[in-house]
């Protein structure tokens, strides 16, 4: 069956030639790098515009009162559920540096199951590795003031 061998072959070069980007919006949270899928995210500001704010640092540790200041202001859609009224924007605090950063679909791993069952906050979904530093993956709709 040389034909299925080369068939293979060339399904295996095409998917490497085309491999699916996610583009992600990484910021800082306390000791831990962090990311948002980019089409959550509608703009970025140095002071906060919009009426319910929240720190990535209190909703990703509960208990933890020490806040570092922010030094810039995600601008997030509210969740949209069919029993909520919410519509518009709130505003995510973060410190450091943010990037915007396209990465390999198949470079975002989901958390393994013992992980999913002890894991700090809801919104953490799974992880990857940007320059060899571990990157935490958020997901925006679990992520809400």
């Amino acid at each position: 069956m040389p034909i299925s061998r080369g068939w293979v072959k060339v399904i295996q070069r095409c998917d490497q030639q085309v491999q699916a980007q996610i583009t992600l919006v990484l910021f800082s949270v306390g000791p831990y790098r962090a990311a948002l899928e980019a089409s959550h995210v509608l703009a970025m500001t140095d002071h906060p515009t919009a009426l319910r704010t929240a720190y990535a640092h209190s909703l990703l540790h509960e208990g933890d009162t020490s806040l570092p200041p922010s030094s810039r202001w995600l601008t997030l859609r509210d969740i949209e559920t069919a029993d909520s009224e919410k519509s518009g924007t709130w505003q995510l605090g973060v410190s450091g540096d943010i990037t915007l950063q396209q990465l390999p679909a198949n470079t975002l791993y989901p958390l393994p199951n013992l992980l999913k069952h002890r894991r700090f906050s809801p919104a953490l979904c799974g992880f990857t590795f940007e320059q060899q530093q571990l990157v935490l993956l958020l997901d925006a709709h679990k992520l809400s003031p």
